[in-house]
């Protein structure tokens, strides 16, 4: 019966409040002294994330995971990784023997039935730290031995993709300290699912580039940078020219993602391997104001498309069959932060 297991013990910034988190991004027992207080389970610690913007809270249980998990099914992929990451992720991993800054976030469709069974332990100091949009809390949550994954439904990894497998191939390979690993959960209803923008270096004329993507879409020129709103549907940006791609074919069964990577970025751009290619990158989309996307002056000579993500059925529908999509299809939000929950086995 597939668990999730207690933290026997967990590390966080000390206090009741912070305002700037540890980076631990270059690893975590180089950091001296240790910016860390150990937290004594066996508990699930909960995280609590409010969005400035809207109100909106979403609620996530934390724990460990068998690495043997995420190779037999239990914890589902749902996209594709870059293979320079998992390099760099490898030799952090051993470098740090297993330590963790930042837990890998995992998703189920709902965790509405699960709350409302499993209660928080009204003891404890609570952790509060906000960065410019979400403020999080991070209690001692519940304690209790084990909880049974079935009452949670299929987990799938929402963020740290290279985390999770470079961890569970480290554990397969004899790394003891990699033989669990820490997760949060929270439920895809209460998750928002963005995408990121694609930038690409451009060489061609922005007449060149247009003449190459006429055979795939209509264009329509637009006054500002917008998000679309339909499937197949691409906003193109490219020296301070802005454009709504509307995709000609009709019947297609791939993802936006997916149908994006196999017809139009290896006959227009010459970009066969997405994973790789270092003239592909993924960027968080700009932010919004008044509705418009506010472009990075430093990227004007760079061609920028951004889709629109992909909707939550469709998400959870590639999954079960078994489907992953391409490198960068999703974006959850709002993410777990490095540096505020810390596993160092």
């Amino acid at each position: 019966m597939p668990q999730l297991l207690p933290f026997p013990q967990y590390h966080r910034p000390p206090g009741e409040a912070v305002t700037e988190l540890p980076v631990t991004r270059n690893g975590i027992r180089s950091l001296t002294p240790l910016p860390f207080e150990q937290q004594n389970g066996p508990s699930f610690p909960f995280l609590r994330i409010s969005d400035t913007h809207n109100g909106h809270t979403v609620r996530g249980v934390a724990g460990l995971l068998p690495a043997t998990y995420f190779g037999n099914g239990t914890v589902r992929p749902h996209e594709n990784t870059l293979l320079g990451r998992l390099e760099r992720q490898r030799r952090l991993i051993r470098t740090d023997d297993g330590a963790l800054g930042k837990p890998v976030l995992l998703t189920v469709p709902s965790l509405k039935e699960w709350w409302s069974t499993h209660t928080e332990e009204p003891s404890g100091q609570v952790l509060h730290y906000h960065n410019k949009r979400y403020r999080y809390a991070l209690s001692g949550g519940y304690r209790g031995p084990s909880v049974d994954l079935q009452e949670m439904g299929s987990l799938v990894i929402a963020d740290g993709h290279h985390r999770a497998y470079t961890h569970a191939a480290l554990a397969v390979e004899g790394l003891s300290s990699c033989n669990h690993i820490p997760v949060v959960i929270i439920g895809a209803d209460e998750l928002r699912i963005g995408t990121f923008m694609r930038v690409i270096d451009g060489i061609q004329s922005p007449e060149e580039l247009l003449r190459r993507l006429a055979p795939h879409f209509s264009i329509t020129q637009l006054a500002d940078p917008v998000p679309v709103d339909c499937g197949g549907d691409w906003l193109l940006s490219y020296r301070e020219a802005h454009y709504l791609l509307r995709r000609k074919e009709q019947t297609v069964g791939q993802t936006d993602s997916g149908w994006l990577n196999a017809t139009i970025l290896a006959p227009v751009f010459g970009i066969t391997d997405v994973r790789a290619d270092i003239r592909l990158a993924y960027l968080e989309c700009p932010r919004l104001v008044d509705g418009v996307f506010q472009m990075p002056p430093e990227l004007q000579s760079k061609i920028k498309l951004i889709g629109r993500p992909i909707l939550r059925e469709r998400f959870f529908s590639e999954v079960a069959a078994g489907r992953t999509l391409p490198p960068k299809s999703t974006r959850f939000e709002p993410r777990v932060p490095s540096g505020l929950l810390v596993w160092i086995p």
